[in-house]
Formats: structure tokens, sequence, C-alpha cells
């Protein structure tokens, strides 16, 4: 299991993600931990996971990489929004993002990839179009675990697009506006359904 995960992800990565998963599932189940802990971890690891090979694939395919990082304001604001969803439910998660490297690594060396404002937009998309997807799809099922599913997707969804660097909505912003946009709105409605 350990060696098909380091395929993905590096060491420093799955250091960065295990601090960011934990982080994002206090923030989550917040008040009440003891009930909604547990629930709100397997959903956020699977979630990012998900998320982050989303953006590997759609790096690779574009002939660069794709790595995690803890972004420490980002990861500061969710940490410090459990006192804000404490005292009027609203939460912040921006705990990361991904950093794209146009690099590819050759038997003769490194061979810099020029990537243009669609790339870099598309690898975007690929790791916020899957919770966008998962918000939408788990809407569909009646029972708890299904409405939470597709609550925690749609809010990981909702500010992985805020267009603010390093997030994935500041790309897909400079990529398409309009797009931006329509990401923006199907999310949000999945997010009240």
């Amino acid at each position: 299991m350990m060696q098909s995960i380091s395929k993905f992800f590096t060491r420093e990565e799955l250091r960065d993600l295990i601090i960011t998963i934990l982080a994002v599932a206090l923030v989550f189940s917040f008040p009440d931990l003891k009930k909604t802990f547990f629930t709100s971890l397997i959903i956020v690891i699977f979630s990012f996971f998900v998320h982050e090979i989303g953006h590997k694939f759609m790096a690779k395919r574009l002939g660069c990489m794709a790595t995690y990082k803890i972004w420490p304001a980002g990861i500061l604001l969710s940490i410090v929004s459990i006192f804000l969803k404490a005292i009027g439910g609203f939460m912040i998660i921006a705990p990361g993002y991904v950093e794209i490297m146009p690099y590819q690594f050759g038997r003769w060396g490194i061979k810099v990839i020029r990537l243009t404002p669609r790339d870099m937009g598309q690898i975007a998309l690929a790791g916020v179009g899957v919770n966008i997807f998962l918000a939408i799809f788990f809407s569909l099922f009646s029972g708890e675990i299904f409405q939470t599913l597709s609550y925690i997707n749609a809010v990981l969804a909702i500010f992985n697009l805020l267009p603010i660097p390093p997030l994935d909505g500041a790309r897909i912003f400079t990529w398409s506006i309009w797009f931006w946009v329509f990401l923006m709105l199907v999310t949000g409605i999945a997010l009240i359904v």
C-alpha cells in the first residue's frame, strides 16, 4: 500500500498532506469532534488524494510535474477558522496548493516545458474538477454519509476556486474568467443542493 502511494507522492508531499488532512478534518468536524472527526478524516483523506492525483495526471499528460505544498498562511487561516466556525459558522479551507514544475526529467538531463495559461488552468482544473464532480455525484444520493461527502467536496472546491494565488482558482481565472464563473456557479449549486 505504502509503495503504491509513494509512486505518486514524495515524502515531503506525504508529510504536507498528512498535516493538511488532519487540520482540514479538524475544521470540518468542529465542534462535535467525538462524533464527526473520524468520518470527516476518512472523507478528507479520500477527497484530498483524488484531488492531488487529478493534478498529477494532468501535469504528466502535459509533460511536467505537480507536487502538493502546504501554504503556511492558508493552513494558519484554516486552523484559526475553527474559532470563526464556533462564532458564526464560517470556515476557511485553504491549507495548501499544487506547485507545477515545468520540467521533464530524462536520460539526457532536464528539459524545460513551456506551459501556457491554458495548460496551467487545465492542471488546476484536474484537481478541483474532481471535487466538483464528487460534490455533484454524491448529492444525488440520500443518506447522511453521501450528503457529508457532497458537502465536504463542494466546500473544498469553493475554496480551491478562490482566485487568490497560489490556489487553483487563480490559475483557472487567468486561463478563462468565464469558465471560472461557470465552475463557481456549478459548485455553489452543488453546495446548496
